[in-house]
């Protein structure tokens, strides 16, 4: 693989998909385009990716789809869902599906480039574990084990809580909103659950302690409400 990482983006969009190709290849990535998720899917067993960066709307196979259809094979490549259709509903299934993070199409392409590149330097040190967070330099989150480790020391969440944190990694440094994580935990019993969440937003903040680097702050405003993890870029 070298340095140079190959991206399968599947995007229906094609003037947007070609734009996208012709700024990350800018910066040195081998990007591949499928314009459906049925060819999204082709070209994924025709040719393996790194990294499958999906939109969710799709004609033939959405984003889901392929991405519990590539899961149901693939455990280790990563899968970063790109898209302007942020409904809570469809990140939760998409999460569910097996896809490791999201990434809005609303933010600056600096964004995208910034995160990929980051990931690329996991994948050439052996660090791209799919569901294995790294928020900062000392600290990281595996979602499937359950456990904060910071410096060496491990902390296990219960399944709620590790539930939450997950939903909060997945859009780190993004708002994650209220009936986002409400649902992502609960589903549709949704009744009293806001409580709940402030009460595991307390519990998980106090192993993070140890990390000043690492915070998880509620945003409240006339149109949004919920929580955001701050997290530590990663040394270059």
């Amino acid at each position: 693989m070298g340095n140079k990482m190959r991206i399968l983006y599947a995007e229906d969009y094609e003037l947007e998909a070609e734009l996208t190709k012709i700024i990350l290849e800018e910066n040195e990535f081998i990007v591949d385009i499928a314009v459906t998720g049925e060819e999204a899917w082709n070209a994924y067993n025709r040719q393996k990716p790194d990294i499958l960066l999906l939109d969710l709307n799709m004609p033939l196979k959405d984003g889901i789809e392929v991405t519990r259809l590539i899961r149901k094979k693939d455990p280790l490549t990563r899968i970063i869902i790109y898209t302007s259709h942020g409904e809570p509903e469809k990140e939760i299934a998409a999460l569910d599906a097996g896809a490791d993070e999201f990434i809005p199409k609303n933010r600056t392409p600096d964004v995208l480039i910034a995160h990929l590149k980051a990931l690329r330097q996991k994948m050439i040190t052996c660090l791209n574990v799919p569901h294995v967070y790294e928020l900062s330099p000392i600290t990281t989150f595996n979602a499937v084990a359950r456990t904060v480790t910071i410096q060496g020391e491990a902390t296990l969440l219960s399944s709620s809580e590790a539930r939450l944190l997950q939903l909060l990694c997945v859009k780190s440094n993004q708002i994650a909103n209220m009936d986002y994580l409400v649902k992502g935990i609960w589903k549709d019993a949704t009744i009293g659950k806001r409580k709940r969440i402030k009460e595991y937003v307390c519990r998980i903040r106090q192993p993070l302690k140890k990390d000043p680097s690492i915070k998880i702050e509620y945003i409240g405003n006339d149109y949004e409400e919920g929580y955001m993890l701050i997290t530590a870029p990663s040394p270059s």
